[in-house]
């Protein structure tokens, strides 16, 4: 193995402007970033994002798409699957939660990124795909060990998920002394359960 095998790949065009993309929505919030500017950083010529993107909304869906599963992949680094599965539902709502709203913390327009998300979580199946791709798994395990309530499929539960995560994340102030644990653990984990207790 030669020493330029070994060495990192050069990221491809598609990737620095996901990387620009992101950090400019950080920066500036996601509206207010021009696709000049993306393209400024990402070290292309503006008509060369539409080579990879087809549409601002298509870049901003990818980056999305990326956040959750840079998310979805620090969750998994966080649990093992053993033992019961509500505290494994928990700390991934938890973990989950504290993840993203680090990420949208950097976002100058809190409340404009999750209702992005909302909105592309309710019709698109490429980010719905994202969250299945972490919680099919972990809710699988539960369903094995006869955890999970049987007349809810996976689907309904991950949207009761995430309509609660969008609402903590956007409405924070409803949540009584801003515990998440806490609401999480009494409101949103119990009526996934076929016990229906955490």
């Amino acid at each position: 193995m030669t020493k330029a095998s070994v060495e990192a790949a050069p990221r491809t065009a598609r990737e620095r402007i996901l990387d620009a993309a992101r950090t400019l929505f950080r920066q500036n919030g996601i509206a207010a970033t021009p696709l000049d500017e993306v393209a400024a950083l990402a070290g292309v010529a503006r008509p060369n994002l539409y080579r990879y993107f087809a549409s601002r909304e298509e870049l901003v869906r990818q980056v999305m798409i990326a956040e959750v599963r840079a998310v979805n992949a620090e969750r998994w680094s966080r649990i093992t699957l053993s033992g019961p599965v509500a505290p494994l539902i928990l700390d991934s709502l938890v973990a989950g939660h504290d993840l993203a709203h680090d990420w949208m913390a950097n976002v100058t327009l809190v409340a404009e990124a999750t209702a992005i998300t909302a909105e592309l979580m309710s019709h698109d199946e490429a980010l719905a795909a994202a969250q299945y791709e972490y919680w099919g798994p972990l809710l699988e395990y539960g369903r094995a060990r006869g955890e999970i309530a049987a007349h809810l499929s996976n689907e309904r539960i991950v949207r009761w998920f995430l309509t609660q995560h969008v609402l903590v994340s956007e409405r924070g102030e409803l949540v009584p002394d801003g515990d998440v644990r806490a609401w999480f653990a009494d409101f949103v984990v119990p009526p996934v359960l076929a016990g229906g207790a955490v």
